[in-house]
């Protein structure tokens, strides 16, 4: 920690760190709880899309501070602060990844229970950002032992993580577990338009089982519930979805009123999606009254109400292309119904492309699943059937089916098992060769900013030798201990071999094969071109000058017997 320090004051005084001193000053003034919201809140608004210097110089300060407040807390948040920045700017990416590794680690060697299992579904989050689903729920019921195991009323704002989880099953279309999720997050104390909003996605759940009547409960009090806070918004919503039910079981005279109302308030709120759905209802309506140009004229203002982004629209462009086939139809116009059953048909294909291969997976597994019970049931009603005749042969006959499924069905778990290790072990690996590229990336910057010191104390020196003044000479001679401790030693040079040999697997057994009698000297210029260092970079990390360099590779051609018109660059990057 001293030599971290150390360096850092170093590159205070090199001019290296331009943060302003009084940005984080006052997580020195809160209490220890509120630091972390108030510094990523600082850090958001004001570093988090600047470039990554000056992003990282902040972050720097905040590891200052909190070394100096003794909190290990804020200080591993600064390692996810640098996840998220990353993730900000590139998406997803291994650097992101790598830092969530590290403030975990981080998090179980200093014993912060709370912030493992607050991390870990931070980590879960990252994944579902970006459709990888299977690690996302890996992580999220990783945080969920861990927040049971210190107790839920020991973690803050538990609720709003045990809806991110139902939320996240919802969108996979596993409503039993989203549900159970929500019932808990229920019982755990939720904020008031959480409490409406999770409710209302209770009824949804009951409505997507045909359960009209649960659904209706809660959906009943979902919507007491918004007009007691006063929520206009969660109203409208609800109401929309009241009538929805009322809808789906064919009770269009009470269902109108409802959804009118959702329409016009989602009109009101910039709701284009909900007023969307709420229109086709009202078109099906018209439809089955067979009021038809109303229903067109419906269906023509759903159009205009999602034109603007028919990617995000798809469930609605589906449903009004399928009303307006079947119109066509109804109504004697062919070309009209096969121009719609065609959109209807492609639309439909583009939603299901674009469902995540989790769930296509999840819901094929589900129908094998439903036709492999099909089929015993079928097996054994046969079986019954037969029993009056031949009693002795049918229960052979069903004994051999159920030993045939039992097998098959663990056949069917072995190869899961396995596909699941192998899937396991390529992420480990692949996970264990990004930490060492962005190790020898980490390592290469650090060499880098050394060279930047190394230029400014050189910059000083010979500011002070040019005034030939006797009272700088030891000034002089510090600036000049200091250079050559910042040059790469043999001892750097094995650590920085050792990572570029994880990154750059047999690099130099190929150039030690491919060209003779190569010293190490030689081996080190060849490393630092493989990584597209200047010259000027590569001088101050040998201790040598530029034109020391270029000499260098010169006889480096010579040696490798590289022709003139080649460039050594291009040779060594195609190794």
């Amino acid at each position: 920690m001293r030599v971290k320090l150390i360096i850092y004051m170093c590159m205070l005084y090199a001019g290296v760190l331009q943060v302003n001193a009084q940005s984080f000053d006052i997580l020195k003034t809160i209490p220890q709880k509120d630091r972390f919201d108030t510094a990523f809140t600082i850090f958001k608004n004001h570093y988090r899309q600047k470039d990554s210097v000056t992003a990282f110089n902040a972050l720097g300060q905040i590891s200052h501070i909190a070394i100096q407040l003794h909190d290990k807390a804020l200080e591993i948040a600064v390692y996810s602060f640098k996840a998220d920045y990353y993730s900000i700017k590139f998406g997803d990416n291994p650097h992101s990844l790598f830092y969530y590794d590290k403030v975990l680690d981080m998090a179980r060697s200093y014993g912060l229970r709370y912030d493992e299992g607050y991390y870990t579904y931070r980590r879960g989050l990252y994944y579902k950002i970006y459709n990888r689903y299977v690690l996302a729920c890996e992580n999220y019921l990783k945080a969920y032992d861990i927040f049971k195991s210190i107790g839920f009323n020991n973690v803050p704002k538990v609720s709003v993580f045990l809806k991110d989880i139902s939320e996240f099953y919802y969108s996979l279309g596993d409503f039993e577990t989203a549900k159970r999720f929500l019932l808990e997050a229920l019982n755990n104390r939720p904020a008031h338009r959480d409490q409406i909003n999770m409710t209302n996605t209770i009824g949804l759940i009951y409505r997507s089982n045909n359960q009209y009547g649960m659904a209706l409960s809660y959906l009943n009090k979902a919507l007491n519930l918004a007009k007691s806070y006063k929520d206009t918004v969660w109203v409208s919503i609800v109401t929309g979805n009241i009538g929805s039910v009322y809808f789906l079981e064919g009770n269009y005279d009470v269902a109108l009123p409802y959804i009118k109302t959702d329409y016009d308030e989602s009109i009101k709120y910039g709701e284009d999606a909900n007023a969307a759905f709420a229109l086709l209802r009202l078109a099906r309506i018209n439809a089955d009254r067979k009021n038809f140009a109303a229903a067109e004229s419906q269906l023509a203002t759903v159009a205009d109400l999602t034109k603007h982004q028919p990617g995000s629209y798809l469930k609605q462009y589906i449903d009004m292309y399928g009303l307006l086939a079947e119109i066509g139809e109804k109504t004697g116009r062919p070309v009209m119904a096969f121009t719609y059953q065609k959109k209807y048909a492609a639309t439909k294909d583009s939603l299901t492309k674009r469902d995540n291969v989790l769930a296509v997976e999840r819901i094929r597994l589900k129908w094998e699943t439903d036709k492999n019970q099909a089929r015993i049931n079928q097996l054994n009603a046969k079986a019954k059937t037969d029993a009056v005749m031949r009693d002795g042969l049918a229960g052979i006959l069903f004994l051999l089916i159920i030993i045939t499924f039992l097998l098959y069905n663990r056949q069917k778990i072995i190869v899961k098992r396995d596909q699941a290790a192998l899937l396991l072990e390529k992420s480990r690996a692949d996970q264990e060769r990004d930490k060492a590229r962005l190790a020898l990336i980490d390592y290469t910057d650090k060499l880098r900013q050394q060279n930047d010191l190394v230029e400014s104390f050189k910059a000083e020196m010979d500011h002070m030798q040019r005034q030939a003044d006797p009272i700088h000479q030891s000034r002089v001679a510090q600036l000049d201990e200091m250079v050559q401790a910042h040059i790469m030693t043999d001892k750097a040079w094995r650590e920085f071999k050792k990572l570029f040999d994880k990154v750059h697997a047999h690099f130099f057994s190929v150039i030690n094969h491919r060209f003779q009698n190569l010293t190490e000297t030689d081996l080190r210029l060849l490393a630092l071109i493989k990584l597209r260092l200047n010259n000027f970079e590569m001088a101050g990390m040998l201790g040598i000058t530029v034109e020391g360099v270029k000499k260098s590779k010169q006889r480096l051609r010579k040696k490798a017997g590289i022709p003139e018109e080649s460039s050594l660059e291009e040779v060594v990057a195609g190794i």
